[in-house]
């Protein structure tokens, strides 16, 4: 062998170095310092016997790290997490297969019933394990070498069981993961990611670098390699992330793969001794998971986020955990209770501090009233062309998908410049709200309204839409009802009900007449798309007010319901419609009052007595016909 051909980190890898001996193949080896121990002393001198025997004492004292754990069940075999983000080939679908059968071998009771073994399909041994991973092995090439994905599973494999390899296929396996290491190194920085997807670029430059850089850390250059993932992750988790650790909208159709890669990084970090994060990240990170837990709902589902191959609950327990979240934290108590089999119902999880947060640079809301299984979730992004809304009431998804939109003014359809912004966010005790801004064409403007009060079943929801000429308007307010759910539309009035097993919901379009009138324009239709669609019209006017309100309280469930437009006036002269718009809502003896103002007013105006300045007001009656506000705009 050419004294030239070694192996080490950061420098490029001889080809022929794929198909000398093993013998060779470990002499080539460059370690970070002088040889000590088996493992570097049986490498340098050729010993297979004695490396091995190096080898697998550090493996043994790594699973037994991983094994002593918490997490022990969850994160072993935390890596098949990702096998839904890459694009599985048979080749690693076959390494899938074989790490499934071993690690049914791994969990096989040492002893078992008679009767047991003659009903169990037979598996396969560690010798046959091993044998079939050296075949597997064989189909790589130094022009065809283990993917990123792969090499991950195989160091995931040698961590967890390599001391139950036969020596070859432990040497076979070792080899193969530092040769597609230390090319990977080299390469690393000239790599092209352009149209891989943000996950897959931080699990390919962040996590393998630092989780080989680790697995071979006495091999000269591993740290460098390792610094660079470290490196990696940060600078993707931060330029992903708000300074409050709000993930950026962008991320939430594979948010989950993301967040599996910091976890899992972390995690190996903390099993091999050496911290991902510094002081400041590490403080993001836990922010961040407590974000993106502050988003699941009571059936374990992170909103406006898909669930892949792990459920999002097993995952955010983890990730959790592996943050340093305290275990009496509200939002790992939050995820224990919805963990246990036997859910006792209603659970009430005490916490001084609101979930609810809103982020300008994330384009991302969330509004939460507490943490329970019967809690209320209002989750909105608006980062394309229309915003996505996830409604849960009482543990019950309500509302998930698009929210669209379609306006015609003077018999041309508009369209906006998809560019939404958020113009106004309030969070206090009584109510979170959230008020959303895009222009339009022909100077027309779109803006809508969300608010989720803290104590009280209900959300409001409104579309305004603002001109500077009169002119005729009309809209439809077009939004996404979960597939579970069954809507019924009332006989007489414009009232609808949307209903499902522990949920009914009652929908009031109060900005249309209460009663169905075949001269009054409008409606509020349920479709075979689970859409519902809210329709309003006003001729002659620049503005127009789109209001809804969905209410799910049980107690008002069956209760009588009215509503009206009220006269709103301004220094004794009634308000022309497009000017402000106020609404009352009755079920029972509540009674619910909206106001919005749609062109500045000189003066205060007045409705339902009530005198005010503010650009919305939202608000209930009490006993004594006193107004308790939720909501004052200014």
């Amino acid at each position: 062998m050419e004294k030239t051909m070694s192996i080490e980190f950061g420098q490029s890898v001889a080809q022929q170095l794929f198909t000398v001996s093993d013998e060779e193949f470990l002499q080539s080896v460059q370690w970070k310092s002088k040889p000590t121990g088996d493992l570097m002393k049986g490498a340098q001198s050729g010993e297979l016997g004695r490396f091995c025997k190096g080898l697998a004492s550090t493996l043994k004292s790594i699973g037994k790290q991983k094994r002593s754990g918490k997490l022990s069940a969850e994160m072993p075999w935390s890596t098949l997490w990702s096998v839904e983000s890459v694009d599985e080939t048979c080749r690693t679908s076959d390494l899938i297969s074989l790490i499934g059968s071993a690690r049914k071998l791994l969990a096989r009771p040492k002893k078992k019933s008679k009767t047991a073994k003659r009903k169990e399909t037979p598996e396969l041994s560690w010798d046959e394990i091993s044998r079939l991973l050296v075949g597997w092995i064989d189909q790589i090439s130094a022009s065809d070498p283990l993917q990123p994905f792969e090499l991950l599973l195989l160091i995931e494999m040698l961590e967890n069981l390599g001391t139950r390899l036969a020596p070859a296929a432990l040497i076979s396996v070792w080899r193969a993961c530092l040769f597609s290491t230390v090319t990977l190194c080299f390469k690393l920085e000239e790599t092209d990611f352009s149209g891989i997807p943000e996950d897959q670029v931080a699990l390919i430059s962040g996590e393998v670098p630092w989780r080989a850089g680790l697995f071979f850390s006495e091999i000269s250059g591993a740290k460098n390699f390792r610094q660079l993932g470290q490196q990696n992750l940060r600078d993707s988790f931060f330029d992903r992330t708000d300074n409050d650790g709000t993930p950026h909208a962008d991320f939430f159709p594979r948010l989950d793969y993301w967040l599996i890669t910091l976890t899992r990084a972390t995690y190996a970090g903390q099993v091999w001794g050496k911290k991902l994060w510094d002081q400041e990240a590490l403080d993001r990170f836990q922010l961040s998971v407590e974000k993106i837990t502050a988003a699941c709902d009571a059936s374990g589902q992170i909103a406006l986020c898909p669930t892949h191959t792990v459920s999002h609950l097993e995952l955010l327990s983890a990730a959790t955990s592996i943050a340093g979240l305290p275990s009496r934290s509200a939002e790992r108590l939050y995820l224990k209770s919805l963990q246990r089999e036997k859910k006792r119902s209603g659970f009430f999880i005490q916490s001084e501090e609101c979930a609810s947060t809103q982020s300008d640079w994330a384009a991302y809301a969330l509004m939460r009233n507490y943490w329970s299984d019967t809690s209320n979730l209002l989750v909105v992004n608006w980062n394309g062309e229309l915003p996505v809304v996830s409604l849960t009431a009482m543990g019950k998804l309500l509302l998930q998908g698009t929210w669209e939109f379609s306006l015609t003014v003077n018999g041309e359809n508009l369209t906006g410049d998809g560019e939404w912004s958020c113009v106004c966010w309030n969070s206090d005790e009584d109510a979170d709200y959230l008020e959303l801004q895009m222009d339009l064409d022909s100077g027309f403007r779109l803006e809508r309204q969300l608010l989720l009060p803290r104590n009280q079943h209900f959300a409001f929801l409104s579309d305004i839409v603002t001109g500077t000429e009169a002119a005729n308007i009309e809209y439809r307010s077009i939004l996404p009802v979960s597939p579970e759910l069954t809507g019924s539309v009332d006989s007489e009035t414009h009232e609808m009900m949307l209903k499902t097993k522990g949920l009914t919901a009652r929908i009031f379009p109060i900005g249309l007449s209460q009663e169905r009138d075949f001269f009054q324009p409008g409606s509020l239709t349920f479709n075979e798309q689970h859409q519902l669609i809210l329709q309003q019209q006003v001729s002659e006017a620049s503005a127009l007010y789109v209001p809804l309100v969905i209410d799910w309280e049980p107690d008002l469930k069956r209760k009588a319901a009215d509503w009206s437009r009220l006269t709103v006036s301004e220094a004794g002269k009634i308000s022309p419609r497009d000017e402000a718009a106020g609404h009352r809502l009755r079920i029972g003896t509540h009674q619910l009052l909206v106001y919005r103002s749609l062109k500045k007013a000189d003066q205060a105006r007045a409705v339902l007595g009530h005198h005010t300045s503010y650009e919305s007001v939202i608000g209930r009656f009490d006993t004594n016909g006193d107004l308790n506000p939720l909501l004052f705009v200014e």
